[in-house]
């Protein structure tokens, strides 16, 4: 069994999808990526805060042996996304997912390419039917 995600904000978030783009880098690395596609850029001191906190709860490792430190994600995007997803099905959608799938579906604006890509999937997991094995994640109480 995996061990549960610390909390992330949506700020320690930002520094996190900095670090899965770039792979590894330094707090003055982010904070100029976060620079770079922000409004409000934040203060090195606030993104070397944020870097921090990520590196105390588990998240990101830091490689102490030279100056400046250089962090990396110690986490998959995936995992992050996935179960920020599932937070999102849960407290939005009552759990269902279908509902939010309609919604994207009604709402967003999405491409032909994308709907084409939704109908693959669906169709994939037609196919494999109830010997896919699979049950609906559930959020842990």
């Amino acid at each position: 069994m995996t061990k549960e995600l610390p909390h992330i904000t949506s700020a320690e978030l930002n520094v996190l999808k900095v670090l899965w783009r770039i792979g590894a880098g330094t707090v003055r690395d982010v904070k100029d990526a976060l620079s770079a596609s922000a409004d409000d850029a934040p203060a090195y001191t606030t993104v070397m805060t944020l870097m921090n906190q990520l590196a105390t709860k588990g998240v990101l490792d830091v490689d102490r042996s030279r100056q400046p430190f250089v962090y990396r994600a110690r986490i998959r995007r995936e995992r992050v996304l996935g179960e920020r997803l599932q937070q999102f099905v849960q407290q939005v959608f009552d759990g269902q997912a279908g509902e939010l799938v309609m919604r994207l579906v009604e709402e967003a604006e999405l491409s032909s390419d994308d709907l084409k890509r939704i109908e693959a999937r669906i169709e994939e997991l037609e196919r494999e039917g109830p010997s896919r094995g699979a049950t609906p994640r559930r959020k842990k109480s």
